[in-house]
């Protein structure tokens, strides 16, 4: 598949045979009649056998490439999996004589750092038929020469080529040679033909699903796939979850991320079941299906999502209203609490202005976010609440923010105005924006999070025309802004608030503790979606963010503020294209008794009669981590959801997926 890392690991392999002196041919003798020709590279050497020291004219035979590899060394079967080549002969053969491809045995899954590779090792024998012409005179000698090209590879890779020959009597009757019984034996152990049914099915994101029906019952099974024109099948290094069926077998497989978007049927490969001695190989073609267009209409009829319009609104409001007790939004609210402790001293109109300008930031970005929603559903995405934080490079952002308002907090640098000149401002354009700006921020951080009844109100909103959704995102951002506006126009409870002091100081500052500490969950965060590299980038965000606000604040002049500006958006975008550009991690499940979620996974089981739970789940979902560690991970539950009683599955939504969409 990866073609590139194939063309460095030759070039590194010709370069040390270079540094060596050492020359991949051997010698090749004269011709002579049953005698065999062997080559040599630095780690593999091969023999022509024939079968035969006489054959008749007409006549069929086979001879047989034999490879002894090295100790920790290997050569590629006919398609090499991650990286490699496989084994090539060019043949020259008399007028009239045919050879067949090479008749590949089943190859084994080789490890190869982060790949996995499709070869043999120790040993390998690939006979090829032979086909000799009926005009043929006995008593002529038949000479097979073979240009042979391999890659062999350990650490590195070196690329291997031999010429060699043999020469077969044409006689009367066949005769065999000393080496028929190995060839036989490769013969007799080929892949042969799967008398049962496959069918290879695409569940789009959810992976191919092989199913196969006819085989002999086995609790092991793996398939190893023919290359295809363009791209690759399966992503080789992943494993292939075997699943029992009433009538058959099958094997989840992972996609490749190269796989044809053009696939076409049948789909051919190797498929070995059982394992050691007793394993069985076959070769199959198995029918594909294709994976079901995406749906272009949605339903609008409120019946057919379980709630009416109403109903919706209500519990989106109810929903707004606990989004305020999550823990994602609670540092933000003390920050604004903290302003309007000071604004209500001063001036009652002024506090008012101060909770609807929150608000107004606040449903503005609820609807802002839903039109998103609907853009990217519009165009056939399928997201839900919560989607950015998918992107690890708005998460790497989100904590540099965090880590900013951190130092805001602790009086490093001032927003604009100081908390002594709150009140004063509230009036003034500067505080209006600064209220503004809470309330958009307070929804970002809130994104995290998702509060009772929020769930059904945002799946109905899912199915709905735009206006309806929107209107469904707004009554979420009312209930969400409502207790902190309200409070601004009840007099009584304002009157209530404790009068400003130093302990004003002393809480803000402590409030920087929550903000840092949300900065190191989201980096953690960027370590499950873009791995140790995502936080090597985030990190030096961070420091370059510091230093620009250490440029700003030591030397207040234009040209430090211009070196800051420089180096805060060299660095962020450094490291957004580090972040984005990192591959993603591979997931593992967090308890034993848990397994991945796939569409058919849950047809397999429910089909057995057991009961099925799915936790849809993601790493930058406060709710959904909070569950794992106070519900999930007590063992009452884990054994009401394990065993014979039902199965748990987890459908891990922390990077982008169609199919958990």
């Amino acid at each position: 598949m990866s073609r590139t890392i194939t063309a460095i690991l030759t070039f590194m392999g010709l370069l040390g045979l270079g540094l060596a002196g050492l020359s991949p041919f051997a010698g090749t003798p004269a011709l002579a009649q049953d005698v065999s020709i062997t080559g040599r590279s630095s780690n593999v050497e091969v023999t022509l056998r024939s079968g035969r020291t006489q054959v008749k004219p007409g006549e069929t035979f086979y001879v047989a490439l034999d490879q002894k590899i090295a100790p920790g060394w290997h050569t590629y079967w006919r398609n090499p999996g991650d990286s490699g080549e496989p084994t090539s002969i060019s043949w020259t053969l008399p007028s009239a004589v045919s050879a067949s491809a090479i008749k590949w045995p089943k190859p084994e899954a080789i490890p190869f750092g982060p790949l996995v590779n499709y070869g043999f090792s120790e040993r390998v024998v690939l006979p090829v038929a032979i086909t000799v012409p009926a005009a043929a005179k006995i008593g002529d000698l038949l000479k097979l020469g073979a240009d042979v090209t391999w890659l062999e590879c350990s650490d590195i890779c070196i690329p291997g080529e031999a010429k060699v020959a043999i020469a077969v009597e044409i006689g009367a009757s066949a005769r065999d040679s000393g080496d028929a019984p190995l060839i036989n034996q490769t013969i007799s152990e080929l892949p042969t033909a799967f008398s049962g049914s496959a069918r290879l099915t695409d569940l789009g994101a959810g992976g191919l699903q092989l199913v196969v029906k006819g085989g002999e019952a086995t609790r092991e099974a793996y398939f190893f796939p023919y290359e295809v024109k363009i791209g690759a099948l399966i992503d080789f290094a992943q494993p292939q979850k075997f699943v029992a069926g009433k009538d058959g077998l099958g094997l989840n497989l992972v996609k490749s991320p190269s796989f044809p978007a053009d696939l076409k049927g049948p789909v051919g490969g190797v498929l070995v079941l059982g394992t050691g001695g007793g394993a069985k190989a076959y070769e199959i073609e198995a029918d594909f299906e294709a994976a079901p267009a995406p749906i272009s209409t949605i339903p609008t009829s409120a019946s057919q999502v379980g709630i009416g319009l109403w109903l919706a609104l209500a519990m989106a409001f109810a929903g707004g209203l606990i989004l305020n007790l999550m823990p994602c939004v609670f540092p933000i609210l003390s920050m604004k609490a903290l302003g309007l402790i000071q604004a209500s001293q001063h001036d009652a109109t002024a506090a008012r202005a101060h909770g609807l300008w929150y608000g107004g930031g606040v449903i503005m970005t609820f609807l802002a976010l839903a039109a998103t929603l609907i853009g990217l559903q519009t165009a056939g995405l399928a997201v839900g609440w919560g989607f950015q934080l998918q992107n690890p490079a708005i998460v790497m952002s989100l904590a540099i923010l965090m880590v900013w308002i951190g130092f805001n907090l602790l009086g490093f640098f001032e927003f604009g105005s100081s908390l002594q000149n709150i009140g004063g401002g509230l009036s003034q354009s500067q505080g209006a924006r600064g209220s503004f700006f809470t309330g958009i921020l307070a929804v970002v951080v809130a994104a995290p999070c998702t509060a009772p009844f929020m769930g059904a109100a945002l799946g109905f909103a899912a199915t709905q025309p735009p206006a309806i959704s929107l209107l469904v995102f707004a009554s979420l951002g009312f209930g969400f802004a409502l207790p902190f506006v309200a409070l601004t126009f009840m007099p009584g409870l304002m009157a209530a608030l404790p009068r400003p002091g130093p302990w004003m100081v002393r809480l803000r500052e402590a409030l920087a503790f929550p903000m840092f500490a949300t900065a190191i969950w989201l980096i953690w965060v960027v370590s499950a979606q873009a791995g140790q590299a995502g936080v090597l980038a985030s990190l030096i965000a961070i420091l370059g963010a510091g230093l620009a606000l250490w440029l700003a604040r030591t030397w207040p002049n234009r040209t430090s503020k211009a070196a800051a500006i420089v180096v805060g958006v060299l660095s962020f975008l450094w490291a957004i294209q580090h972040v984005v550009n990192a591959p993603i991690p591979a997931r593992s499940q967090s308890a034993a008794q848990t397994e991945a979620w796939s569409e058919a996974r849950v047809g397999e089981l429910q089909g057995q009669g057991k009961t099925v739970f799915v936790n849809f789940t993601a790493d930058w979902c406060v709710t959904c981590k909070v569950n794992e560690v106070g519900v999930f991970a007590d063992d009452r539950v884990k054994t009401a959801l394990s065993g014979s009683k039902a199965t748990y599955l987890v459908a891990d939504w922390t990077n982008g997926d169609d199919a958990i969409a």
